[in-house]
């Protein structure tokens, strides 16, 4: 191709990204095209990647801050914006906004984008991070408010509660009524987190604890001592529920409702 044709074939491009018209944009793909550096290859995969994107963001838009363009080639840099609103490769909307600064390079054949290559910040790592961040803040909230039947909702059916290296509990029923019981000894209990840390899959979490024991906490009867305790909680989340959670305590309550 010339570059006039290349020229035009981009401008065509552009105009349908800021239109979020994946359907335009699909036709200007290759049947065999590829997206570098991910497993998606077709045109029938890139068009379901950009309508997914485009409806997952609907208030993006892009600024093409440098363009290249050759015989079969098109290199830019660009930035863009948008919020996180709908579901997008199984992570549902945290209403993150992004702020993206990227260089793509556009490989063109016969009238056709061959190849899709995007350098930019991984996307779907800082959006997974934030779920796992929104959903241990959910859980911390509702356990606050009382409000069991969420925390239920955010706990795996086969959930793991592990405390000091033993296996305390096993499944959603039995961790739910043991926060029931806790909170029930201890109906003042507050969760301060002091900082909370995320990656893709775990979500560690520093915390402070305060409650007065008002009522009996298993054996022990209610003894009124004022209880304040540090911890630091790792959790680790599959399929967007708390799958395993692993705490450290020190001291233990137990022993500061004995010495009291």
């Amino acid at each position: 191709m010339s570059i006039e044709e290349t020229r035009a074939l981009w401008e065509r491009f552009k105009v349908a990204d800021q239109a979020h018209d994946a359907e335009a944009i699909s036709a200007m793909y290759a049947e065999d095209v590829v997206f570098t550096g991910t497993p998606l290859r077709g045109r029938a995969a890139l068009k379901q990647m950009d309508a997914t994107f485009y409806a997952a963001f609907p208030d993006y838009r892009r600024e093409y801050l440098t363009e290249v363009i050759g015989d079969d080639t098109v290199a830019f840099v660009h930035h863009y914006t948008a919020t996180h609103t709908g579901p997008w490769f199984g992570i549902e909307p945290t209403r993150m906004r992004l702020d993206v600064t990227g260089c793509s390079v556009l490989k063109v054949r016969d009238g056709h984008f061959a190849e899709v290559q995007i350098f930019q910040p991984d996307l779907m790592a800082h959006l997974r991070r934030e779920a796992n961040l929104q959903l241990v803040r959910r859980f911390y909230a509702a356990e606050h408010a009382r409000d069991f039947d969420t925390c239920s909702a955010c706990l795996a059916p086969d959930v793991e509660v592990w405390g000091n290296g033993r296996l305390l509990r096993s499944g959603r029923r039995a961790q739910v009524d043991h926060l029931r019981e806790n909170l029930a000894a201890f109906p003042d209990w507050r969760v301060e987190t002091l900082s909370l840390l995320a990656d893709a899959e775990t979500v560690v979490a520093r915390w402070r604890a305060r409650g007065t024991h008002s009522a009996p906490y298993g054996a022990i009867p209610a003894t009124g001592t004022r209880v304040e305790i540090f911890g630091t909680t790792s959790f680790e989340i599959r399929g967007r529920l708390l799958q395993f959670y692993r705490f450290d305590l020190d001291p233990s309550p137990l022993n500061q409702l004995a010495s009291g």
